[in-house]
C-alpha cells in the first residue's frame, strides 16, 4: 500500500470517528450553546469526508 493511500485511509477513518463521537456527545447534551458547536463539528468532519470521497 502506497504512503498516500495510507494518508487517505486514515484521514477517512479519523473524520469518521469524529462525526459519530460528536453525534454520541450531542445525544446527551442539555446545553443548547454546546449543541451548537457538536453541530459545526460534525457538519465539519462530513464535509471533509465528501472532500476525500
Amino acid at each position: 500500500m502506497k504512503v498516500t493511500q495510507l494518508l487517505v485511509q486514515m484521514k477517512c477513518k479519523w473524520h469518521f470517528w469524529g462525526v459519530h463521537y460528536n453525534r454520541i456527545l450531542l445525544e446527551g447534551c442539555l446545553d443548547s450553546q454546546i449543541q451548537k458547536k457538536l453541530q459545526e463539528q460534525i457538519r465539519y468532519h462530513e464535509m471533509k469526508l465528501d472532500d476525500i470521497h
